[in-house]
């Protein structure tokens, strides 16, 4: 009777601790969502289900089942997506430092000019809008972009670099294995296309982004947030 006492008292001890440590998980991913973000879309990133959030929050997820620390979640985050995923200003310049620590004085660094563009009221009649981005090295090793993405059908994107000027991605990104090359001190340009008569652009507000990978340590993905507002077609 003692032993079959001692069981069940064991029993509740561990289902207590199962709770317990369930909670404190929850508390923590609270804690650590409270802190990021990962796209233009003004959903908190608790509630974003946006297709990077998926990619974040199952990276974190794994973290946490293994028991990471949340000050180095945030780093391996920042480390592997970007520092602006970062919204907390404190813990970003930790991570930065961290970061150029690490990286040290010889690094690559991409510079965009602008970051976005409004384009203020579109008509679905006026079909393609372009924008020319600058993109710079600021850095003192070569920059290498490796793939380009959109985030919706209605965007593509080419990139030129010297002489030499990239296809137009889309949604699926560049070729396996593409890349480009900016040298330090030089720059290049980012040629992006809004087709707005495709199907997937609303009246409404408009938000799209232009993703770019590259090896900077910093910012290894840069996002060019593109808005306006479309008004509905009168008869």
């Amino acid at each position: 009777m003692r032993f079959k006492q001692a069981g069940v008292f064991i029993a509740i001890l561990i289902f207590l601790f199962g709770v317990s440590f369930a909670q404190d998980i929850n508390s923590v991913r609270a804690e650590i969502y409270s802190k990021l973000q990962c796209c233009a879309c003004k959903e908190t990133f608790a509630q974003c289900v946006c297709q990077e959030a998926k990619e974040m929050k199952a990276y974190i997820e794994a973290l946490l089942e293994t028991g990471v620390g949340k000050e180095e979640i945030y780093y391996k985050v920042a480390k592997k997506y970007s520092l602006t995923v970062i919204i907390d200003s404190q813990i970003k310049e930790g991570i930065e430092k961290r970061l150029i620590d690490e990286a040290g004085a010889k690094r690559p660094q991409l510079v965009l000019e602008p970051r976005s563009v409004d384009f203020g009221q579109l008509h679905k009649h006026q079909g393609v809008v372009k924008r020319i981005f600058k993109i710079s090295n600021k850095g003192t090793d070569k920059l290498v972009i490796t793939n380009i993405r959109t985030s919706c059908v209605c965007v593509s994107v080419s990139l030129k670099t010297g002489e030499e000027k990239s296809p137009f991605f889309g949604t699926s990104g560049a070729a396996p294995g593409w890349q480009a090359v900016i040298d330090a001190g030089k720059a290049g340009e980012l040629e992006v296309a809004v087709d707005l008569q495709q199907a997937s652009i609303k009246p409404g507000k408009l938000i799209r982004e232009v993703h770019i990978f590259s090896n900077d340590p910093l910012y290894p993905e840069t996002i060019i947030v593109l808005a306006g507002n479309v008004e509905a077609q009168h008869n």
